[in-house]
């Protein structure tokens, strides 16, 4: 079985190619993936439900992965990744295992690269600037992923402690030309941004009505389960939303579920979904107006899609090597 390291995948995975096979096996809507099994638990440490998922998915001809991670909002305050966990990727006609890897670095590049997927869809023509609510772990990958975009000449990052951010900051290694700058408050800033990037593991809206303007998109990440909220209800009632997946998203993000709750959404109301947005290369946007709102919670087609690559990059090199 084949161990393929964080160093390889960085070195060797962009983010434009991660989100063209992402875009293509949404397109071909090939890949099977059940609903996620996710379990919440109590470890005695801080207010927080901590989760541990198992994603399975297979693309019905030669390949079957399983990830399993834990989520721990927790480890935010000691300094520890707040995602954790393994990927195996297997050979789905005899049930070998072929390789693993870091699923914790899987789940962040695949899921920035998703947002950004969702952004070249939904952002209004000539976006150029990024406000990045969140400096935790996933926050040097969102930079990265949106550094990529074409267009993208501001990414701004906010996070409770600002000398944290500035360390990630300080810390990146990009070759893309965008300007990154992080602020002590943002606030008097979100209004002025084309794109509002929000993954926190925040309980109460950072985004509210009188914060928004016409035009701006917003990428919802961060409030996995029905209890955590990024944006206020009003904010996502005054959007055109879409997300990665009807069946989960749903069900789980507190944004929607409260909108839901309080008569402010309905499951009519979504514009569409992953498959819808990629089913050609057309904005999804209708108006430069309008304001968007991409909600996602994870899909294990994306963990799949970033593994094959990623394998099949890695099969590739050892032969080059020979």
């Amino acid at each position: 079985m084949n161990l393929i390291t964080d160093d390889f995948i960085k070195n060797n995975i962009s983010y434009l190619e991660l989100r063209n096979a992402l875009k293509l096996a949404f397109r071909e809507s090939a890949i099977q993936c059940p609903p996620k099994l996710a379990y919440d638990y109590k470890n005695g440490v801080g207010r927080e439900e901590n989760t541990v998922l198992l994603m399975p998915a297979w693309d019905n001809k030669k390949y079957l992965g399983v990830k399993l991670i834990t989520a721990t909002p927790h480890n935010s305050t000691i300094d520890i990744p707040y995602l954790n966990g393994l990927y195996v990727l297997f050979d789905a006609e005899n049930g070998m295992p072929l390789a693993t890897m870091d699923a914790k670095l899987i789940t962040n590049m695949r899921t920035a690269a998703t947002s950004v997927l969702a952004t070249t869809f939904l952002a209004k023509e000539n976006a150029s600037s990024v406000l990045i609510l969140g400096n935790g772990s996933l926050s040097p990958y969102y930079i990265a992923a949106y550094a990529s975009m074409v267009g993208i000449k501001k990414i701004y990052l906010w996070g409770r402690n600002l000398e944290k951010s500035q360390k990630i900051v300080d810390n990146l290694n990009l070759i893309d030309s965008a300007e990154i700058k992080t602020v002590a408050t943002y606030k008097d800033l979100v209004s002025s941004v084309d794109i509002v990037s929000c993954i926190t593991s925040s309980y109460d809206p950072l985004v509210n009505i009188e914060d928004i303007s016409k035009g701006q998109h917003y990428d919802l990440v961060g409030a996995y389960t029905q209890n955590m909220q990024e944006v206020s209800t009003d904010v996502v009632a005054a959007s055109n939303v879409f997300t990665d997946n009807f069946d989960v998203t749903l069900e789980h993000a507190g944004e929607l579920v409260k909108a839901f709750s309080e008569n402010k959404l309905t499951r009519d109301d979504i514009k569409g979904d992953f498959n819808f947005m990629c089913k050609d290369d057309v904005s999804k946007r209708q108006t430069q107006e309008e304001i968007t709102l991409f909600k996602c919670t994870g899909m294990a087609l994306e963990d799949l899609v970033f593994a094959i690559l990623a394998y099949q990059k890695s099969v590739r090199s050892v032969s080059q090597d020979k």
